[in-house]
């Protein structure tokens, strides 16, 4: 019988073996980071580089990934769920005859009988353990904590924000305060610190969490918004953030590879994320009720930036909208998310995102009453049944592997006029 640790390792070397990126025992920690984005990108869902850590055994941690985060990993790899992942691969195991097992004398009968009871009180000990561990969890009265915030200045990034904090009830020395869904973005402080500072570098709709052990007691929503248009390199620790007067020209927003250079940012060989955006309230527009159209150009397609992967998002409250372009041959890798309608182009065909970006692609996207649909130069990309779920829109924001440039934004209700559009060609 194979152990839950076997099957662990054999979803590491899959992955592994997936990625490419050789064996993970020699991984950077910027090779986490990058498998957490990618994580992210085909799932949809969230694993923080330092789970990723502790499951590749480069941070010391001696408990079993929990349930969500095996589901994650398996449906990284193509299966619906952690079960399935290990359905098959017990299936994979089953010998093709069973042949018949060795005579067991008496004595080897109460060793193995000895055994077996052993087995059965561990494993009764470990069921314990999750019971109490969980009742221990959903204990926990929100009412107990408070958690609330304060932004330091009222628009524009960078932007710092003060949490204000009551955690004194709580069962351990320490708390969580994570800024957004991102669980890579937290940070651990002492039960009785009654404030705690967090510094927001990209603007969004985000759900501030105050987390006791695994559990979330308290939650609030922040709107980081910008001063206008945006543009910036995701770089860490801090982005390099440049002017928008620097990169509006001939009526367009476009970051050029002499920008880059000139901050020392190099495009090789892994090119950074560039976005920009536009980040605010508009006027009540909703995800369930908009004309949303803009021009797109991811400029850069060398040597490992050959995909020229590219999104553009619709920022929510509490959820996004992204539609991906990229170039014709690699359509497989991305996904595509719809509030509540979820796309990977390894289970669907998202080919007709495939575009050609030696010119601007014309983009559209439209829901009304409930219906999406997305269209790429006048032609229909993309269509969704369902229905799709209202929420506040909050943002704009567009971001190209390597350089891109955009031109005539226009976000709007379905048969009014444009609540938002930018043709970059007036001052700024």
């Amino acid at each position: 019988m194979q152990t839950a640790n076997h099957y662990l390792d054999k979803c590491i070397k899959e992955i592994e073996a997936k990625l490419g990126w050789g064996n993970g025992a020699q991984w950077t920690h910027q090779d986490f980071l990058n498998l957490s984005e990618k994580i992210q990108e085909e799932t949809g869902e969230p694993l923080s580089y330092i789970t990723l850590k502790r499951i590749w055994g480069k941070v010391a941690y001696h408990s079993f990934p929990n349930v969500n985060t095996l589901n994650v990993l398996a449906r990284f790899l193509g299966y619906d769920s952690w079960r399935a992942f290990l359905h098959g691969h017990r299936q994979e195991a089953k010998p093709a005859l069973t042949m018949p097992g060795p005579t067991v004398l008496p004595s080897q009968k109460g060793k193995k009988w000895a055994w077996n009871l052993a087995g059965i009180a561990v494993l009764a000990f470990f069921a314990l353990a999750v019971i109490f561990s969980a009742k221990s969890r959903h204990n926990l009265n929100p009412e107990d904590f408070q958690f609330s915030s304060k932004k330091v200045v009222s628009q524009g990034i960078p932007n710092s924000v003060i949490f204000d904090i009551d955690a004194s009830k709580a069962p351990c020395d320490s708390v969580i305060v994570q800024q957004s869904w991102d669980t890579r973005l937290r940070t651990t402080i002492p039960k009785d610190q009654s404030q705690h500072t967090s510094i927001y570098y990209f603007p969004g709709y985000f759900d501030a969490k105050l987390v006791v052990g695994e559990q979330v007691v308290q939650e609030h929503s922040l709107h980081i918004t910008t001063d206008g248009w945006y543009c910036a390199v995701q770089q860490e620790p801090v982005p390099a953030y440049f002017p928008v007067e620097e990169i509006r020209r001939e009526g367009r927003l476009e970051l050029r590879q002499d920008q880059l250079r000139a901050r020392n940012i190099s495009l090789q060989p892994r090119p950074p994320l560039t976005r920009m955006g536009n980040c605010r309230d508009f006027e009540g527009l909703m995800s369930d009720n908009f004309i949303f159209e803009a021009k797109v150009r991811n400029t850069y397609k060398e040597g490992s930036a050959i995909c020229q992967n590219t999104r553009i998002y619709l920022l929510c409250e509490g959820t996004a909208i992204w539609i991906p372009l990229t170039a014709k041959g690699c359509i497989s890798s991305v996904t595509l998310n719809f509030v509540n309608h979820y796309a990977s182009g390894k289970k669907k065909d998202l080919s007709a995102f495939g575009v050609d970006f030696n010119r601007d692609v014309h983009v559209r996207m439209e829901c009304i009453g409930g219906k999406a649909s997305i269209f790429l130069d006048g032609n229909l990309a993309y269509s969704i049944e369902e229905k799709i779920r209202a929420a506040a829109i909050k943002g704009i924001d567009f971001r190209f592997e390597g350089l891109g440039a955009v031109d005539d934004v226009k976000l709007g209700r379905p048969g009014g006029e444009w609540v938002f559009q930018d043709d970059f060609s007036g001052d700024i």
